[in-house]
């Protein structure tokens, strides 16, 4: 996620104030910096600079860095709250960059255009989510999603497979995750249906989303319940299909 200039400007010496008081030391500073450090054959995705004494200059270094989003991350880990930064986004495309391309594909255009073009982002992060759950569903020990179902429908669908469709025999705590689930399903389909699908019949007089607040609350809404479904598949059924979950008591929380 790209930010302005001027923000990560002013962002970075907040970075490097909390790193010297949380490590003190040139060498733990060093130490720390270089778990974030990434570098294979000719590629590095930064350069550690350092001083004419040898030692890390960790203001230039930081400087240097022209990811933003790892700034970000390093900025989130060292206790500084970034405004509008979707946490766990680094987590989700790490996981869909595996094995769910389409998604990954759509999850990547939701994020480039969640500023500048608002109702787009909207479109493709309700697409992104569908993508997931039926790449979900396409496992064997599953029953098998209808492909043109939309994502309230198919969110449905998961959590039955999941046995955390909302009933009445259930814990309560279980039974309002399942059906807070339903709910942001329900509300960002809607979203994308109403005001942000411009190709379905919409006059001068319906309200299209122009406005960023909306994608990025939609962003974040989507961020979270992907990362949930993919974490509990992924913990649950990939590791032994054997043991699946068949009662309320095996939902690992």
């Amino acid at each position: 996620m790209k930010a302005s200039p001027k923000y990560i400007m002013q962002l970075i010496p907040k970075i490097e104030n909390v790193i010297w008081k949380e490590f003190s030391s040139y060498k733990n500073v060093e130490g720390y910096i270089r778990r974030w450090h990434e570098e294979s054959g000719y590629y590095e995705n930064f350069n550690i600079a350092t001083k004419d004494d040898g030692n890390i200059d960790l203001a230039s270094t930081l400087r240097g860095i022209q990811d933003d989003e790892l700034l970000f991350r390093i900025a989130v880990d060292v206790g500084i709250e970034i405004p509008d930064l979707v946490y766990s986004i680094p987590e989700i495309k790490g996981i869909l960059a595996s094995d769910y391309k389409i998604a990954a594909s759509t999850f990547e255009n939701a994020l480039r255009k969640v500023d500048s073009e608002p109702a787009t982002s909207v479109c493709c992060a309700n697409s992104a989510l569908e993508s997931i759950i039926k790449h979900i569903c396409q496992d064997e020990t599953m029953e098998k999603c209808n492909p043109n179902n939309t994502l309230y429908d198919l969110v449905q669908h998961v959590l039955k497979e999941f046995k955390l469709y909302p009933c009445k025999d259930m814990e309560s705590e279980i039974r309002n995750i399942g059906s807070s689930l339903l709910a942001v399903a329900q509300n960002i389909e809607a979203m994308r249906s109403k005001h942000a699908d411009t190709s379905h019949g919409k006059t001068s007089d319906d309200y299209i989303i122009d406005n960023e607040l909306y994608s990025k609350f939609i962003l974040n809404a989507v961020t979270t319940v992907g990362l949930f479904l993919l974490n509990f598949y992924e913990k649950i059924y990939l590791p032994n299909k054997a043991n699946l979950p068949s009662a309320q008591e095996d939902i690992p929380f």
